[in-house]
């Protein structure tokens, strides 16, 4: 019986979702926007804040080119720190990722950002993401 009990519960634990922190619902948002078109619907029960009130006032064309994604190919996503009080944490992450067009990449490109993460209710929302530092790198010959 005691042989049982152990996997079980080593399936179970490996079953709950692992997007409760705030680290992950950020990773989680990242994944879902590249290489993807996303619906407004689905950002904004993602999202709270300055961000949710910025992208509910955004016309339909602007949110279109928010929203599509569909020529970026994910890299690699880092958090670089975490700093928490009770109920925000900042995350200070990096990601990288290219730019294709026509099927060939483009652009390499690396991004550091800071996420502000707040739970609201239980849930972790995103409120607000700046850029610190953006590197672009052209893989192909630019021309003016």
């Amino acid at each position: 019986m005691m042989k049982w009990i152990l996997p079980l519960l080593l399936i179970l634990v490996s079953c709950v979702d692992d997007n409760q922190g705030p680290e992950s619902v950020l990773k989680n948002f990242i994944e879902t926007r590249i290489g993807n078109v996303v619906t407004r619907e689905l950002v904004l029960e993602k999202v709270t804040g300055k961000m949710k009130q910025s992208l509910e006032n955004i016309s339909d064309e602007e949110f279109k080119k928010f929203s599509d994604l569909r020529n970026i190919n994910k890299g690699s996503f880092k958090i670089l720190s975490k700093s928490c009080q009770k109920n925000t944490c900042f995350l200070t992450y990096s990601i990288s990722y290219n730019t294709n067009q026509n099927g060939e990449k483009t652009y390499a490109t690396e991004v550091k950002k800071i996420a502000e993460v707040v739970n609201e209710n239980g849930i972790w929302l995103i409120s607000d993401v700046s850029n610190i530092k953006t590197y672009h790198e052209s893989l192909e010959p630019i021309n003016p």
